[in-house]
């Protein structure tokens, strides 16, 4: 079987498969390939380590590199925010053009006498919503 990779950044990814009889084997490499997104790579010193996106409370940047925040501390992931947005399943919002939240960990959302929202998670972290990504927050929450 033949098996070609076109690398274009401007179409939209996808796959198509040419094939003269469905097999179980092809419909269980269609599967994987539509599994969402459930782990992510992360690195601390000389440690790479697979995480779970449940454990994860957000992503943020810091000194141009993007970590994500867990129970186990802070990892770098290789990722960009606007990658990882795209890729990122439901719980996870955008709040500001570098930081990435995981409303499962919300506690609480304090509004300030600005007008901007401050995001309360469980683990006392906060992240600050821009004015630029209220309009989603809001919509996505009900308000």
């Amino acid at each position: 079987m033949r098996v070609n990779f076109y690398i274009d950044s401007e179409q939209e990814e996808h796959v198509d498969f040419f094939l003269k009889k469905i097999e179980p084997w092809h419909q269980d490499i269609a599967a994987n390939l539509q599994q969402e997104l459930t782990f992510i790579w992360g690195y601390k010193e000389r440690i790479a380590a697979p995480l779970d996106l449940k454990h994860i409370s957000r992503f943020y940047t810091e000194n141009k590199y993007v970590f994500c925040s867990t129970k186990q501390g802070s990892f770098k992931v290789k990722q960009r925010i606007y990658q990882l947005v795209k890729e990122l399943p439901e719980p996870f919002i955008q709040v500001s053009s570098s930081e990435i939240v995981n409303f499962n960990f919300v506690d609480h959302l304090e509004m300030t006498s600005t007008g901007t929202i401050i995001i309360r998670l469980d683990n006392n972290e906060t992240a600050l919503v821009s004015r630029r990504f209220m309009k989603e927050l809001k919509r996505r929450l009900k308000l």
